[in-house]
C-alpha cells in the first residue's frame, strides 16, 4: 500500500508517521510530505520498521506538486492545517483514485468542502474519513461504546481535561489560523433535556480529572460527530462534549478578545501573534503533563439503573491525537471498517475494537459498567 502523508513535518503529523510506520511492512511505501526539509528529515529519522519511506518537500498550495506526489497512492493522510484547501485537495485525491483521512479540526469550512464532494466520493467507491484524531474523533465513539453496553442510554457526557505544553512557538501560522477559525465559530451548546441549546456559564460542569489536572470547569464544545447521537439513540436526554485546558486568564481575558479578532480578516495577523503569545504564557504548563478524556453514561442495564464509564488518558498530547488516527487507519487498511462514502472517524470505528487499539498504541484505557449505588452489582469490565 502506498500512503502519502501531507503535513508529515508538523507536530501531530510526525507522531502519526512514527506510529503508522510500525504498522507497515516491507511491501508498503510511506511518503512523507512537508515544506521544511529539515523537519521532514527529523520525522524520517524517527521511523522504525521495514517499511520503505521517502521524503517529498511540498507546499500544499501547489496543486500540480500535490497531484504528482499523490499519483498512485492508495491512501492520503492529511494533517496540514489548511481547511481552505480541503476542497481542492479532496478533488486531487479523488482523481488519483485514493482514499482520504484527515485530522483537521471540525470546522464548517472543511466539512462543507468534503460534503460538496460526497456524491463523487460514493460514485467512485472511495472512502473519505474526516474529523480524525482525539477531538474530534473519540468522544462520540465513547458514547457509542456505552450505548452498546447499556440496554438503554439516557445521559452521556464526555469531558476532556488537559494540562499540556502547547509548544506555541512551534505552531505554524496555518495551525494557529485553524484554531482561530474554531474560536470564531465557537457555540456553547449541548444536548440537554432533550434539546440542543446554548448553556449559561453557571451550567458548565466542574469535573475532577485527578492529578495533575485537578478539578476544572469545562466549557461545552459542539462537535459534528456528537450531533447524530440523539437521533440514533432517542432515549438520550443529555449528551455533550465539554473541555478545559487553558487557564482562567486565557479563558476569561484572551479568548473573548481572540473570538472578536478572529471574525475580522484584516486583523488576522494581529490575532495570530496574540494567540501564539497568550498560549505560550497563559495556556502552557510545565511538567507533569496529562490529557484525560472521560465519559460517564447513565442508563439501564440488566433491568436496573447503571453507569457506563470510559477513561482514555496519556501524558503526550500529540500521542493522544496520533493514536486514535492510527487506530482508525489500522482498520481502514485491513478493510474491516472501510466503506465507500464520507465518514466521521468517531461514527465509523467499531468502539470495542477501537478502544483495544488505543490501548495497544500506548494510551491508558479503562472501562466499567456497573449498577448505580443502591442497586445490586451485575458486572464490571
Amino acid at each position: 500500500m502506498r500512503i502519502v502523508v501531507l503535513g508529515a513535518s508538523g507536530n501531530a503529523g510526525r507522531q502519526i508517521c512514527v506510529l503508522l510506520a510500525r504498522e507497515l511492512s516491507a511491501d508498503d511505501h510511506l511518503v512523507l510530505c512537508g515544506r521544511d526539509p529539515g523537519r521532514l528529515a527529523a520525522t524520517h529519522a524517527l521511523l522504525a520498521g521495514p517499511v520503505r519511506a521517502d521524503e517529498a518537500v511540498l507546499d500544499v498550495t501547489d496543486a500540480d506538486a500535490v497531484r504528482a506526489v499523490v499519483a498512485g497512492a492508495d491512501l492520503v493522510v492529511v494533517t496540514v492545517s489548511r481547511p481552505d484547501l480541503v476542497g481542492a485537495l479532496g478533488r486531487i485525491v479523488l482523481e488519483a483514485g485514493a482514499d482520504w483521512f484527515d485530522t483537521l479540526l471540525s470546522s464548517p469550512t472543511k466539512l462543507a468542502a468534503l460534503r460538496g464532494l460526497q456524491g463523487e466520493i460514493g460514485h467512485h467507491g472511495r472512502c473519505f474519513v474526516t474529523d480524525g484524531g482525539f477531538h474530534p474523533g473519540v468522544p462520540a465513539a465513547l458514547v457509542r461504546w456505552a450505548a452498546g453496553h447499556l440496554e438503554e442510554i439516557r445521559e452521556a457526557d464526555v469531558m476532556a481535561g488537559m494540562r499540556l505544553d502547547w509548544l506555541a512557538d512551534t505552531l505554524s501560522d496555518s495551525t494557529v489560523e485553524e484554531m482561530l477559525d474554531e474560536f470564531a465559530d465557537f457555540d456553547l451548546a449541548a444536548w440537554v433535556d432533550g434539546e440542543s441549546r446554548t448553556l449559561r456559564w453557571s451550567e458548565w460542569p466542574k469535573v475532577d480529572f485527578g492529578p495533575p489536572i485537578g478539578a476544572k470547569t469545562c466549557v461545552p464544545m459542539p462537535l459534528a460527530e456528537m450531533e447524530a447521537l440523539p437521533r440514533r439513540h432517542p432515549s438520550l436526554r443529555r449528551c455533550g462534549f465539554y473541555i478545559c485546558g487553558f487557564s482562567p486568564v486565557m479563558d476569561y481575558v484572551f479568548l473573548p478578545v481572540l473570538m472578536v479578532l478572529a471574525k475580522a480578516p484584516s486583523l488576522r495577523p494581529l490575532a495570530i501573534r496574540l494567540t501564539r503569545w497568550s498560549m505560550g504564557r497563559f495556556a502552557s504548563y510545565p511538567p507533569p503533563h496529562r490529557l484525560v478524556l472521560q465519559l460517564t453514561a447513565l442508563g439501564i442495564e440488566d433491568g436496573v439503573p447503571a453507569a457506563a464509564t470510559v477513561r482514555v488518558s496519556g501524558d503526550d498530547g500529540y500521542l493522544l491525537t496520533a493514536a486514535p488516527a492510527v487506530a482508525c487507519l489500522r482498520r481502514l487498511r485491513d478493510g474491516t471498517i472501510r466503506r465507500p462514502g464520507l465518514h466521521l472517524q468517531a461514527q465509523l470505528v467499531e468502539p470495542d475494537v477501537f478502544l483495544g487499539d488505543l490501548a495497544a498504541l500506548g494510551l491508558e484505557v479503562q472501562t466499567r459498567v456497573a449498577p448505580l449505588a443502591g442497586a445490586p452489582e451485575q458486572r464490571a469490565s
